[in-house]
């Protein structure tokens, strides 16, 4: 008390150091934690402990972002040198020369029509995701549809399963980014659904594979097809089955707040909807099928039938092997097995298939850089 008195207010013993050198005991607590400093040793303070510091969350955020970060750094470089590794040994099991010959030997003008076709093939995905943006966005433009459309191919051509694609959703405001990311999702499953279908259907009637094969085989692979149609027909006609479906696990899943508003994007997909995302998803992807056929037959005479058999399974086999950048060398691998069926040279199966990437994702993906160093993220919904 009498200490309390005379206005000495002791230090708890807690806060002093085990042993403090005379220096710093002669200097005071400050100097003692300018000696600690000195010496590389941290001094707590009593004001330093009820300093605030960044949450828990934050300070476990940044090490998991920075691994994430890193990880993702040597996916791509994987799948890069794989992208390489694959389309070197094509071209070097193919022959330079052939490839050459058969690219100074081709019919330019059915290239030239096959590149005319990029632009509606490009002008129905615009408009399949400009329709998905306004069942929730009514006020989109035609502007934002395109850019972020764009700026999206970028991205999905660098990224592991091109999951890249659904970066358009940070081009595009006034929603809340999980919502947007959802139809980007919605999009992409529009687009998978063609490919599946045209997909299956193609490799069911390539000979030698299983139309040529043993009976059992075929109707057995036939049966398995129908099943999967059927599954799909029900998907397109019934979406909020699959709507109340996803809602009811979300219930059990962590993070269900987040997951509601990614699911969100589902709410106003109803049967129209959903044929008309069929529709378009269809009928673009005929166009690709129609430019391999052109590509092909401006090398090589070739049937439609047997072209369209042959490249819906080559964009399939693509689409289930996500292993390198946009699919290069998958597809080209892919081309040149299925054309063979069909007598077509591996040259010409192999310009064919590297001029359809060209075509449709490298060309898209430098606009989209071009686009995206004038774009800035666009701010997000206050309700997200």
């Amino acid at each position: 008390m009498a200490m309390v008195a005379s206005g000495r207010i002791p230090v708890p013993p807690v806060l002093r150091p085990a042993s403090t050198p005379d220096p710093a005991r002669r200097a005071g607590l400050e100097g003692a934690e300018r000696y600690h400093e000195s010496c590389g040793m941290k001094y707590r303070t009593a004001w330093q402990e009820a300093a605030p510091g960044p949450a828990v969350g934050e300070t476990l955020a940044e090490p998991r972002s920075r691994r994430l970060s890193r990880r993702l750094h040597w996916l791509l470089w994987i799948k890069f040198l794989l992208t390489v590794a694959v389309l070197g040994l094509l071209v070097m099991t193919i022959h330079p020369q052939e490839i050459l010959k058969a690219v100074r030997s081709a019919h330019y003008p059915l290239v030239a029509a096959a590149l005319g076709l990029v632009i509606p093939g490009l002008a129905l995905r615009a408009l399949k995701w400009g329709y998905l943006l306004r069942q929730v966005r009514p006020e989109t433009r035609a502007r934002e549809v395109w850019s972020s459309l764009l700026v999206g191919i970028t991205f999905a051509v660098v990224t592991p399963g091109q999951l890249g694609e659904f970066g358009r959703a940070f081009f595009i405001s006034g929603r809340p980014r999980l919502e947007l990311i959802g139809l980007s999702f919605i999009d992409k499953a529009y687009n998978l659904l063609a490919i599946v279908l045209f997909g299956t259907l193609g490799i069911l009637l390539l000979p030698g594979l299983v139309m040529d094969g043993n009976a059992y085989l075929f109707v057995g692979s036939a049966v398995l097809v129908a099943i999967l149609w059927t599954a799909l027909a029900l998907v397109v006609l019934s979406p909020r089955w699959i709507r109340d479906l996803l809602y009811a696990v979300n219930v059990i899943l962590p993070y269900r707040e987040k997951t509601k508003v990614l699911l969100s994007g589902f709410d106003p997909l109803r049967r129209r909807q959903s044929l008309v995302l069929t529709g378009l998803g269809l009928s673009q992807h005929f166009i690709t099928l129609v430019q391999f056929y052109l590509l092909v037959h401006s090398f090589q005479p070739v049937a439609f039938f047997d072209s369209f058999r042959a490249s819906a399974a080559v964009i399939f086999v693509k689409a289930a092997l996500p292993i390198s950048i946009g699919g290069l060398g998958v597809g080209e691998t892919a081309s040149v097995g299925f054309y063979r069926l069909f007598d077509v040279a591996h040259a010409a199966a192999f310009n064919s298939s590297m001029m359809l990437f060209s075509m449709n994702i490298l060309l898209p993906a430098v606009i989209g850089v071009l686009i995206l160093l004038r774009l800035r993220i666009a701010p997000e919904s206050a309700d997200a």
